[in-house]
């Protein structure tokens, strides 16, 4: 690992850079057990289902809370709670137990695009859940805590060079927030990411270069902010060839292993390409704390270090890979570990669903 430094008109060439990594080509860390595909448009309850940006198992009865990123706008925001039946036999089904309406310090539902729920971790010790937003109505990110019944008990002290300055030059870029969220495994960290990098940092991702993500923790008791680190994206993985000629590369979850390292996925698409999805091992180490520091350009600062887990592209073990923005560790099947992937099919029926994977991990 290289220590970098950034100025701003030097971003983009530094980070293409970018820290070393193991070869792409490593054993595949991943066996697939099977998936799931629920379609767009499926209603439970009279409301849409869909949107699934985050995934955190509750260890007491084997559910999952998932949460979903409808802004108010097709129903109240809602995370869900499900069921996996995942065994020796494969992946069987996803039973939709119910749903709860996500609320503010007010009690008050949040009202249409006055949120953008994206990730969820719940805490086994706390008996309740951590989740975050990329905007409400004034475009500011923001992390909470709730109770299981969807009442927030706190906003956390998210460092003010986090929020979107109404000129777009500081803060969170429009709609790269924080997009994962992990819980570190004693409970007493929660750690969040932004999908790409603050304004003031540098550019988004493109095809010639990363972009430098922040990692934030969090102390699960007292809400208050810690220590902060890079995490440097990859670039784009292809070139769009169709219209509307959209491409993008940013980190879209964040889990936290019992090693103390993370999971990080980042999920890349183009337009008449499709998606492909890499999961990166991530090691803190001597990772430089850039907490306070409002603007990284012309900074010197040591990332973490990231050395590819598994590479999911279309077709790859006969999958349709969609719109990958959830992670969380599956039930364990004769002694082996499994992680379970989801997909936010955007609510649309142009070709998006609703996918759920899941993998055995291989040692």
């Amino acid at each position: 690992m290289t220590t970098k430094t950034l100025a701003a008109t030097a971003l983009a060439a530094s980070i293409a850079i970018g820290c070393p990594v193991a070869a792409q080509d490593a054993a595949p860390a991943l066996e697939l057990i099977g998936e799931i595909v629920l379609p767009t448009g499926l209603k439970i309850n009279g409301l849409e289902f869909g949107g699934i940006s985050g995934l955190s198992p509750d260890p007491a009865d084997g559910s999952y809370l998932a949460i979903s990123d409808d802004r108010s706008e097709r129903g109240p925001a809602r995370y869900y709670r499900l069921r996996f039946a995942i065994d020796a036999d494969g992946f069987r089904g996803v039973d939709i137990v119910g749903s709860t309406i996500l609320r503010g310090l007010d009690g008050n539902a949040f009202a249409v695009k006055g949120i953008d729920p994206e990730a969820i971790q719940y805490s086994p010790t706390k008996r309740s859940f951590f989740w975050s937003s990329e905007s409400d109505a004034s475009g500011r990110p923001g992390i909470f805590e709730a109770m299981l019944d969807g009442t927030m008990l706190r906003s956390l002290a998210v460092p003010d060079y986090f929020l979107t300055s109404a000129d777009g030059t500081g803060g969170t870029h429009a709609n790269l927030g924080f997009e994962g969220l992990s819980l570190s495994s004693d409970g007493a960290t929660v750690y969040a990411v932004s999908e790409n990098a603050l304004a003031q940092d540098g550019p988004k991702a493109t095809l010639e270069a990363g972009s430098p993500s922040r990692i934030l923790t969090f102390d699960a008791m007292t809400g208050k902010a810690g220590a902060e680190y890079v995490y440097e994206t990859g670039p784009i993985f292809a070139k769009a060839t169709q219209e509307p000629n959209y491409n993008d590369n940013g980190v879209s979850d964040l889990l936290a292993l019992d090693d103390g390292s993370l999971l990080v996925v980042e999920r890349s698409f183009g337009s008449g390409i499709g998606n492909e999805i890499n999961l990166y091992k991530v090691e803190i180490g001597a990772a430089t704390d850039v907490s306070g520091v409002v603007s990284l350009a012309g900074q010197t600062f040591t990332p973490v270090s990231k050395t590819p887990f598994a590479r999911l592209g279309e077709g790859d073990f006969g999958l349709d890979i969609d719109n990958v923005e959830a992670v969380a560790i599956g039930p364990e099947i004769d002694g082996a570990k499994t992680l379970i992937i989801a997909s936010d099919n955007n609510f649309n029926p142009d070709g998006q669903f609703t996918q759920f994977v899941a993998f055995r991990l291989v040692e």
